[in-house]
């Protein structure tokens, strides 16, 4: 599948790539990235030079997504995650080529380079066109180094969304659970207060009865 021409032959293509085997080797390939990386570069299998230059190409992510849902489709593919990982494959395609979420993405990527740069103590190039890019976008261990970084960071992001989201979850139940331990105290003292009513009345019946308001005795003035 190293063809990167988007004008191929799709039936040539399909008889040659759309074997059981490769399809099967594709699936478990996406479902181990989307297990172990949110990073829809490495789901595309986006060309490695991304993880140098920082530039995503529209052209190879179009027809990467073209080949390999081609191959993953449920109408061609018989495994039995085939609907699932073309779903993974699709969402990854319109994560790439949203401009925000590229963005951040390409900020995920360029930090995990840079990482990888300052503790391999590699000064990466000033210029574009300097030749040593190129010698490290051809440098696959390098290249392999930045994924795994990457990864790492895609990860920690998740985590993080998810602590947040737990922390919030767990903040409107509490909230939740002081509501209604207030309304519950306020059933009680109400149903309290109405369990009590006839007696507070009899007694101010007896008090009224009794002439109503208490003679206050009169203090004999200072002499």
């Amino acid at each position: 599948m190293a063809q990167d021409d988007d004008d191929f032959d799709v039936d040539t293509y399909l008889r040659v790539e759309a074997t059981g085997f490769n399809q099967d080797k594709e699936v478990e390939r996406i479902l181990k990235m989307q297990a172990t990386t949110r990073n829809p570069l490495e789901i595309l299998d986006h060309p490695p030079g991304v993880y140098i230059f920082l530039k995503v190409e529209d052209r190879a992510v179009k027809v990467s997504f073209r080949k390999k849902s081609l191959l993953l489709h449920p109408d061609k593919c018989k495994h039995e995650r085939a609907q699932e990982t073309f779903e993974i494959l699709k969402k990854a395609e319109t994560e790439v080529m949203d401009e925000e979420k590229r963005k951040v993405l390409v900020g995920f990527v360029r930090d995990a380079r840079d990482s990888v740069l300052r503790r391999k103590g590699i000064k990466g190039p000033v210029e574009e066109g300097e030749p040593r890019w190129e010698a490290m976008a051809q440098d696959v261990e390098l290249v392999n180094l930045i994924k795994l970084e990457a990864r790492k960071m895609f990860l920690d992001d998740q985590n993080r969304v998810k602590l947040r989201m737990k922390n919030e979850f767990d903040r409107r139940a509490t909230d939740a659970e002081e509501k209604l331990n207030e309304r519950k105290r306020k059933l009680e003292h109400d149903k309290a207060w109405e369990a009590t009513r006839e007696e507070r009345v009899g007694n101010w019946r007896d008090f009224m009865k009794k002439g109503g308001k208490k003679k206050v005795k009169k203090s004999s003035a200072p002499k």
